[in-house]
């Protein structure tokens, strides 16, 4: 044995296992998706009431709701969510509201009738104290005019009898004609009507007169005539007769008085009959049964629903709509014909019921960030009259754990090689390797180590077949060739006006033609376009867009709906205009190209037109300025006449600038230039005219003789109106 044998084998000298430190990988966990639905926890459902009862209980309270985590690496890597010590979610507490339901009042009391002599209705309500709000139950046939209140009616009678008017006697008729022999003549008698109930015994409280019929009232006020001592006296007028039915204007009735005492000797009492025609809906009626409309459903004094009786009544009514007793209708012997009572339901508010929710279902991804679980619940009984409607959330989800996806991928090709030549026909070569992602079909994953996919068949891109070199080819100078593959295009659908057809969508990709002489371009080969079917395409709008003019140029472009700039998709026959300079250009002095691709002339001056109607030149304008109120105080003459000719450029507010433009465009004198020359001849005229009446001489005025002014003497000739 050799000595440096026994020393190979000491560990201490030569060690057989190195060790070393490594660092500690970062991992970074961050929110991913969006918050799920507020989730009760499991078993906890808040008891209305204190009881449970199947249909009148919702779920709510304290819940909770989801939201996913996602772990990364230093390398920005989706890892497993353990290694950022989270159990894969955040958890924040929300609030299912409970439901509130609507509470009414109790009944009032009935009303009075609202008709004091036929049929009425007598009305009784509930008032609003709380609107329902979470899903509660509604509140029963609110008031569509103020939405807080809930009448019942039954129909009601009053006797036509049972307020009556009760007079008290005439007073003494006052004479308004006094003659002055004798107190006798016209006069007028009054008394006093009140509105009182009318009882068994005979008339006993006073009520309001709105209660009593006022046709049937009796006046306060009448014509009386005082006899004078020779005149006739007759008593009051009797009653008149009922007319005799039908109304058809050939009876008559009459009413009769008393002769009280005789006339004296030539004087004659007048008639004790008076007669008048009678006239329907004026002293003749008819009479009619007429039913009332149906009470509401009246229930017992402690149901809420169920079986109930409608009731209504029969009425009296004259012809002219006017109900009155029912006598004058039974004394005609009228048949009645109608049922005056019939049975109804109210509906019973039955509550929504709810199944319990579902087991949680699988999650929708193996892996990725998008993955969802949902839960379903259905409805056993809908909702019947007032009851609590059902929910609008009939199912709920969460997010699932984030897991990291693995998938098979090629690298890329090598550069193709050709053996012991330059150019020609070669081979080249490339490789798989395990990639992670996030299930998205946008995310081109990032490279870990194969034992990530160590379980996963090699696929790529859904293709078992794996090739890992192929034929290529290396061009010579001058020859054409095919570039590679480019991406895959969008997913295109056929619509039109923005609605997909149906048919599906495709993706197209190409490869180009690269022809390196011109001479050979009838050896190059077609463009390779190959398309495949996908599912994911929108339905897009394609529009002009335009910036700004900048001079006598702009930019333009095609937008797509989701905005972003395309080439291609917009039609070329709305393209708008990206220049608009003038032809020929405008060369002449303070011109410019306006929008109209026309030139014209800058502020302050005016245009002078060729007779081809090309612009000649730009002449300067003169300037009126128009001070204001506070220009006034300035010495404006001390300012303007430093330089006379200088354009007044005055602060903003402090006046306004105008331009005369007598030239138009064609470089004629506009129409304003005639009209100023004319008024200011005829001014110039009247100025000539006015010195001239001023400067000449008047003549002298002939003297008057001063006549002395005779007195003025009024004579009174007795007349009272003077």
């Amino acid at each position: 044995k050799s000595k440096k044998k026994e020393k190979c084998k000491n560990p201490q000298l030569y060690p057989l296992i190195e060790t070393q430190f490594c660092q500690c990988d970062k991992y970074n966990a961050q929110p991913v998706g969006n918050w799920s639905d507020c989730i009760l926890p499991e078993g906890k459902v808040d008891i209305l009431m204190g009881m449970k009862v199947q249909g009148d209980i919702k779920e709510c309270g304290q819940g909770y709701r989801y939201q996913a985590m996602a772990c990364y690496d230093q390398s920005s890597r989706l890892v497993e969510t353990s290694r950022c010590n989270s159990h894969g979610y955040i958890e924040e507490a929300c609030i299912i509201p409970c439901p509130s339901d609507c509470k009414l009042s109790e009944w009032s009391n009935w009303s009075r009738c609202s008709k004091s002599c036929g049929s009425g209705v007598k009305v009784r309500s509930k008032w609003l104290r709380e609107k329902p709000y979470n899903g509660g139950r509604p509140c029963p046939k609110l008031d569509h005019v103020n939405q807080a209140q809930v009448y019942e009616v039954v129909p009601c009678h009053s006797d036509c009898g049972q307020y009556i008017g009760v007079t008290e006697p005439w007073s003494v008729c006052k004479v308004t004609n006094v003659d002055l022999k004798e107190n006798c003549g016209v006069g007028v008698q009054t008394r006093k009507v009140r509105c009182m109930q009318n009882t068994v015994d005979g008339p006993s409280d006073i009520v309001e007169d709105y209660l009593c019929d006022q046709e049937e009232m009796p006046i306060g006020a009448r014509k009386c005539i005082l006899p004078c001592p020779e005149d006739c006296v007759i008593s009051e007028w009797g009653q008149w007769s009922r007319c005799s039915l039908p109304c058809n204007g050939s009876s008559v009735r009459e009413r009769s008085a008393k002769i009280l005492r005789l006339p004296q000797e030539g004087k004659a009492c007048p008639s004790t009959v008076e007669t008048e025609p009678c006239h329907l809906n004026k002293n003749c009626y008819h009479y009619d049964y007429n039913v009332t409309d149906w009470s509401t459903c009246q229930l017992s004094e402690k149901a809420v629903c169920g079986n109930g009786i409608k009731t209504r009544m029969l009425d009296c009514v004259r012809s002219d709509g006017k109900s009155v007793d029912l006598m004058y209708c039974e004394e005609l012997g009228l048949e009645k014909t109608w049922n005056m009572n019939t049975s109804c339901m109210v509906e019973c508010p039955v509550n929504c019921q709810l199944s319990d929710w579902s087991p949680w279902s699988e999650c929708s991804q193996a892996c990725g960030l998008a993955g969802k679980m949902t839960r379903k619940r259905t409805v056993i009984q809908p909702f019947q009259g007032d009851g609590r409607p059902c929910p609008s959330q009939m199912e709920q989800f969460k997010p699932c754990p984030v897991k990291p996806c693995y998938r098979w991928q090629y690298s890329p090709w090598e550069e193709c090689k050709v053996e012991d030549a330059q150019c020609g026909e070669g081979t080249r070569a490339r490789n798989i390797f395990c990639v992670v992602y996030d299930g998205s079909s946008d995310d081109i994953g990032k490279k870990v180590d194969e034992e990530y996919c160590g379980e996963i068949e090699p696929m790529v891109d859904g293709n078992k077949k794996i090739v890992l070199e192929e034929a290529c080819t290396v061009p010579c100078p001058g020859d054409c060739y095919l570039k590679e593959w480019s991406h895959w295009s969008i997913c295109q659908l056929t619509c039109v006006n923005g609605e997909d057809l149906g048919f599906g969508g495709i993706q197209v990709r190409s490869r180009a033609v690269i022809v390196q002489d011109v001479e050979n371009q009838h050896l190059c080969p077609d463009q390779v376009l190959e398309t495949r079917q996908c599912n994911d395409g929108h339905c897009y709008e394609y529009n002009w867009m335009a910036s700004p003019w900048k001079g006598s140029s702009r930019a333009v472009w095609c937008q797509r709906s989701d905005g972003l700039n395309v080439t291609g998709g917009c039609l070329m026959m709305h393209q708008p205009d990206a220049d608009r300079s003038c032809k020929p250009a405008c060369s002449q002095p303070y011109s410019y190209c306006s929008e109209t691709r026309m030139c014209t002339c800058e502020e302050g001056y005016t245009e002078v037109m060729s007779s081809d109607g090309t612009l000649e030149q730009c002449t300067h304008i003169p300037v009126v300025v128009i001070p204001t109120v506070e220009d006034q105080k300035e010495d404006v003459k001390t300012s303007r006449a430093v330089n006379p000719t200088q354009t007044s450029i005055t602060p903003s507010g402090r006046g306004r600038t105008w331009f005369l433009q007598p030239f138009a465009p064609d470089g004629k004198l506009k129409t304003w230039v005639y009209g100023v020359a004319a008024g200011a001849f005829v001014l110039l005229i009247f100025v000539i005219s006015m010195i001239y009446l001023a400067c000449k001489k008047p003549k002298k005025p002939q003297r008057r003789q001063n006549n002395r002014l005779k007195p003025l003497t009024l004579a009174y000739d007795g007349d009272a109106d003077m």
